[in-house]
């Protein structure tokens, strides 16, 4: 993890006496690592969890593995949302193909060839007549 170098001051009063004050900034490193640091976390039940003795299985584990076990639990249940977030990040998500043409013609040169495939059309018409 990269550590916070960057300080700004700003200047707060006591008393009626300013005083200078030195914040740490977050820079674009640090920034990048907030997601992680986060996840790594340890899990808190909340006050009424533990009233409630609720999420007791949670002890000990990161707030990543919590919501990592609560997404497949609602997997598990059938939640389709829950299934397919878990497909995407275990199978990978399915590849999609798109299809691409190249027109090099004019778009005079366009209309004659369709000019020509109605006059095609037509003829066999005539003929199975």
């Amino acid at each position: 993890m990269n550590e916070i170098m960057n300080y700004d001051s700003f200047v707060v009063w006591e008393d009626g006496s300013p005083r200078v004050v030195y914040k740490q900034m977050i820079t674009k490193e640090v920034l990048d690592d907030l997601p992680i640091a986060a996840l790594s976390l340890p899990y808190k039940r909340t006050p009424k969890e533990i009233m409630l003795d609720e999420d007791v299985e949670f002890e000990g584990l990161t707030n990543a593995e919590v919501m990592n076990i609560r997404l497949a639990r609602r997997a598990a249940a059938g939640e389709m949302e829950a299934i397919k977030t878990i497909q995407d990040r275990v199978l990978g998500r399915p590849k999609q193909s798109i299809e691409s043409k190249s027109i090099t013609q004019t778009y005079t040169e366009y209309l004659e060839m369709v000019a020509q495939e109605e006059e095609e059309l037509l003829q066999e018409a005539e003929i199975h007549v």
